[in-house]
């Protein structure tokens, strides 16, 4: 069933709209941008076409099945009769994301329990309501609009939460910061949950990362069966909202849901092994990690700097994220040691090196070998927004040193002036991870290797 979601071959849209900047406009408009290739059937009683498709007075006229319909409709009670009428076409799939529902309290609350008790009467799964519904190159639903196409990445990003979602994937896709395949926003979770979804992607083979933010959990004990057998496969990064007494309270009037204990969401995440993220960015950087970069062997890393301080300030990060800076091994230094006017240690000074025969010549020889030595598992490189780097990074110097090493890399930015820090950023940051600091850099880098020595003890 969750096929029809995320594969149909016909949709139905219920209150689309020819206005633009109307929400039943976007929703209509992000399809026909699409890949989308099967029949859509805009459902309007007050139209005739909308964006060249015909329109129809009611999804009942429509000829024809119906796989999937996605509604944005002013208000609950004609949401209700839409599922009414959707149970009679013998629609197996809806989206409903309008909102109005169990996180309004009251009337809201009701309209949501008649639409699950239609639901489960006709057999139709539900997403929402309250949520943006799914983005991706074969479909988008989303409320935002969407002014690129999406990538076909390996990341499925799950979110209960519509307007985040939404807004999160559109600055994906406008940036492309993240290698996305699927985003997904489930909003009060009336019927559709993750558990549905965590199960969905986690056997599908295209999809490498799933990162996940819930307000609530529907179902623990079966949440942490799934998650342990998919995250025993693949990464699953895991947010959790309402930890605190505040973010309970907030969850309740955002969803109309009791938010979860924190101390059994942590149970659970150490239990399954899922990653823990702390806030939003954590939730994009750790995927970022995770879907660009191989996995490690152990928790060794290479600090590469071009400042000592720097040096320093990494090293006493890296310590307190489990993360350690062993000595190279004498072959290394021995090669190296012409480079450098004092004894070649980790954190790797490139200082010296850089004076003598410049920046680009630098990574291309001293980098490489520091990060090729027996001892090293990772590297964090520090590179700072001014114009000497801009060389090495329009040459993607870099990013050849990295596949060619077969090691994961993290890139953090120090100081610099914008237009260069920028180019770093946006462009480098295509295809490595890079982190505007050093300790998000460092953060992501050690649940990587953490992940890593989890994955080798398994297979041992």
């Amino acid at each position: 069933m969750m096929e029809l979601f995320f594969k149909p071959k016909s949709v139905a849209v219920i209150g689309a709209s020819g206005t633009p900047g109307k929400l039943g406009y976007v929703i209509v408009n992000n399809i026909k941008g699409s890949d989308f290739s099967g029949d859509v059937y805009p459902v309007n009683p007050k139209s005739d076409e909308i964006l060249g498709y015909r329109v129809y007075k009611s999804v009942l006229e429509i000829p024809g099945e119906v796989d999937l319909v996605i509604t944005a409709l002013p208000t609950p009670k004609l949401t209700v009769m839409t599922m009414e009428a959707c149970a009679e076409k013998g629609v197996k799939a809806v989206i409903i994301e309008s909102a109005g529902f169990a996180e309004m309290g009251g009337d809201g609350k009701v309209y949501q329990e008649q639409i699950v008790e239609i639901a489960k009467k006709n057999n139709i799964r539900v997403m929402g309501p309250n949520c943006s519904g799914i983005v991706s190159r074969n479909i988008v639903t989303s409320i935002y609009p969407m002014t690129k196409k999406v990538p076909n990445g390996n990341v499925v990003l799950i979110g209960q939460s519509g307007l985040l979602a939404a807004g999160m994937a559109s600055d994906i896709v406008e940036n492309e910061s993240l290698n996305i395949k699927q985003v997904c926003s489930i909003g009060n979770k009336c019927d559709v949950n993750e558990n549905d979804l965590l199960e969905y992607f986690g056997a599908q083979d295209d999809v490498d990362v799933i990162s996940m933010y819930l307000e609530t959990i529907s179902d623990g004990r079966n949440l942490t069966k799934i998650a342990k057998k998919v995250a025993a496969e693949k990464p699953v990064i895991f947010l959790s909202g309402g930890r605190t007494e505040a973010g309970a309270k907030a969850a309740m009037s955002h969803t109309g849901s009791i938010a979860s204990n924190a101390k059994i969401v942590e149970a659970a995440v150490k239990q399954t092994g899922m990653i823990m993220a702390d806030d939003f960015t954590e939730l994009k950087d750790f995927a970022k990690v995770f879907s660009t970069q191989p996995l490690p062997k152990g928790n060794r890393i290479a600090v590469i700097t071009l400042a000592g301080s720097v040096g320093v300030n990494v090293s006493d990060l890296c310590a307190s994220h489990g993360l350690e800076l062993p000595k190279l091994t004498e072959e290394t230094t021995e090669k190296l040691k012409d480079m450098f006017d004092t004894p070649v240690s980790n954190p790797v000074d490139l200082y010296f090196s850089v004076t003598k025969i410049g920046f680009t010549k630098t990574l291309e020889t001293t980098f490489p070998d520091a990060f090729r030595d027996d001892n090293i598992d990772a590297a964090v490189l520090i590179l700072a927004g001014f114009e000497y780097t801009q060389e090495a990074v329009q040459k993607k110097i870099i990013q050849k040193i990295v596949q060619d090493v077969g090691k994961p890399v993290v890139v953090c930015m120090i100081v610099g002036y914008n237009k260069y820090k920028n180019v770093i950023m946006d462009e480098m940051g295509k295809e490595l991870p890079v982190f505007p600091s050093l300790i998000s850099g460092v953060k992501a880098l050690s649940k990587l290797c953490e992940y890593g020595i989890r994955q080798q003890k398994q297979s041992a």
